[in-house]
């Protein structure tokens, strides 16, 4: 799914728990707006969310990202697959 102008209607839009996210769009680059937060707005938890894209690489999600912007004050881009640490290059005796 991609949100070409980012002005989809996230009022009729469904919105989705970040566990529900990961399981509809495993490994991937959701782009979210309109987060329903807990509390704390310097917290990086959400209670919901509207996904409005998703791609299998971060530069494809950039363009969307970049123009949900234009239509939301709040806008996210998250890898819903595991995070794997980058191997170490050098290996100390």
């Amino acid at each position: 799914m991609v949100a070409n102008d980012a002005r989809i209607n996230v009022a009729a839009a469904e919105r989705l728990t970040w566990d529900e996210i990961c399981k509809r769009y495993p490994d991937e680059w959701v782009v979210l707006v309109e987060f329903d937060s807990p509390g704390d707005e310097m917290d990086l938890e959400f209670n919901t969310a509207v996904v409005i894209a998703h791609h299998k690489t971060r530069k494809g999600a950039s363009p969307d990202v970049k123009a949900a912007f234009q239509h939301h004050d709040e806008v996210g881009s998250f890898w819903t697959g595991k995070i794997v640490a980058p191997l170490s290059r050098f290996v100390l005796p």
